[in-house]
């Protein structure tokens, strides 16, 4: 399967010499296991030569070199994953720091390499396509969506978004298209992040969104995350009970809630309001059927007997 990098090879965006640069940084910011458990205090420094002995002596991964001296604890994992995500830095970032590559660009590719993923992807592919995001079919037979909307825009501050702007940035809609990216492989093999902890984050990020776009009236915004936040209430709440196709269909629908979000913020620096955006009959179809599909996977849940109310788990984020 091919990575960003190549995307970016083909589409004649970066050089190789400028991609491989990027890439040898993030593996130089990539900090060893034993480095960040040594630095926190977790193994001592007796600890640590055993370990770092026994690994060059047989040859041994880190992991396994702990286990065979007793040393490993199983939140060790989560440990070393948040502080090796937080400390290296994605490729994305990375080229956008070196002024390689503009974030709208950056960001046009990404979804381009997300949709070869979703092709390559048995699990993403099915939840695409069937159960979660076509499943009952309540919508009218013209394909309308089946989803009672009204707006009020009257509580909308004019020339007061800025603040919101400058949280929802570019950099920033990568930074969530990457999380999302993230999110669709949890569950599988593939995976070395701790779901709770990209849950927990993915969740702060849409819930400080949603406060500043409250803060400015920007009500279509407040809404869309409001509905994605129950959602993801239910996925920290019955993670133990998911399987991967379910993170898949998480993706699939924050893929397209993160598309109308950047619509609107566009709308925002246009016309420093969002009723615009609904006055299109094709961009208020857009976000409908967005709303339409997060409450399709809402329901799919409950279906399973799933049921829980965002404040009954708000401790948990």
């Amino acid at each position: 399967m091919k990575i960003l990098g190549s995307f970016l090879l083909e589409a004649g965006l970066i050089s190789a010499s400028d991609l491989a640069d990027a890439m040898v940084e993030q593996v130089r910011k990539t900090p060893h296991s034993v480095e960040i458990l040594y630095e926190k205090g977790l193994i001592s420094p007796e600890q640590l030569l055993a370990i770092v002995t026994l690994q060059n002596d047989e040859n041994l991964d880190f992991r396994t070199a702990c286990l065979q001296l007793n040393i490993w604890k199983s939140e060790f994992i989560d440990i070393i994953n948040k502080e090796v995500e937080k400390r290296r830095g994605t490729l994305g970032q990375l080229l956008v720091e070196r002024e390689l590559i503009d974030p709208p660009v950056l960001l046009s590719v990404i979804k381009q390499y997300h949709a070869y993923r979703s092709e390559n992807n048995n699990d993403f592919a099915l939840f695409s396509e069937n159960a979660i995001l076509d499943l009952a079919e309540e919508s009218g037979s013209d394909g309308a969506p089946a989803i009672n909307y009204e707006p009020d825009f009257s509580q909308a501050s004019e020339g007061n978004t800025s603040e919101y702007l400058d949280l929802f940035s570019e950099e920033k809609e990568i930074a969530l298209e990457l999380m999302i990216l993230a999110i669709e492989k949890l569950g599988s093999d593939k995976s070395e992040d701790s779901p709770e902890e990209l849950l927990d984050k993915f969740f702060t990020e849409y819930h400080s969104l949603k406060g500043t776009a409250r803060g400015i009236g920007a009500v279509l915004t407040e809404n869309l995350i409001h509905e994605s936040e129950d959602v993801l209430a239910f996925y920290k709440r019955f993670l133990h009970k998911l399987e991967s196709s379910d993170f898949s269909a998480l993706a699939a629908v924050n893929l397209n809630v993160l598309d109308v979000l950047s619509q609107l913020r566009n709308e925002l620096v246009v016309a420093e309001s969002e009723q615009s955006f609904w006055d299109k009959e094709d961009k208020q179809a857009k976000y409908l059927k967005v709303l339409e599909d997060i409450h399709k996977l809402n329901n799919e849940l409950q279906g399973r007997g799933y049921k829980v109310d965002i404040e009954e788990v708000k401790d948990m984020f």
